[in-house]
């Protein structure tokens, strides 16, 4: 993306930060920062773990929101940081040197717009994830929208990858 845009995005994100932590706090909303942080300007870095810390102790809600993600650069990260300690390689170190570590793996993917691709977004998490796509668009995608996405999920039979049905 162009760096004005770039720009544009993070200062809509400082405000709406600035604007509605406290809503979230009242709310019991938790919020989580995925992504290489790190590499983002360090104004917004402190914004982003304010707003962590501030909303740590939340419950009713966790919403998780992908800066500076790319799911390829977060199993190389995972891997780089499972080498520099020299332990195994296996599935419970690499959750656990993910960016999303401590955050359970999705039930559904709503991709919006007939967009029919992952586009390098939680490739691992994503392994047992129900995919629903729809033509219509995200400014669009309302109530109703999202009623007839979760519709089709629990429609589903989910097998996690066995032959045999789920058992509720």
């Amino acid at each position: 993306r162009p760096k004005k845009e770039i720009n544009f995005l993070f200062n809509l994100l400082e405000n709406f930060l600035a604007n509605k932590i406290d809503n979230l706090i009242k709310r019991n909303i938790k919020v989580k920062f995925i992504g290489e942080i790190n590499k983002l300007p360090i104004r917004l870095r402190k914004i982003l773990k304010n707003s962590e810390l501030k909303t740590s102790k939340n419950s009713s809600l966790q919403v998780n929101v992908a800066l500076n993600y790319g799911s390829k650069s977060e199993l190389i990260n995972s891997i780089k940081n499972i080498r520099k300690k020299k332990i195994k390689i296996n599935k419970k170190n690499i959750d656990n040197n993910l960016f999303t570590k401590n955050i359970i793996d999705p039930d559904i993917l709503i991709r919006t717009g007939n967009t029919q691709r992952l586009s390098n977004f939680m490739l691992w998490q994503m392994a047992y994830t129900e995919l629903y796509f729809t033509d219509c668009y995200w400014p669009d995608f309302d109530e109703n929208a999202f009623q007839q996405a979760i519709e089709d999920y629990y429609s589903r039979q989910r097998r996690f990858g066995s032959r045999e049905p789920e058992k509720n």
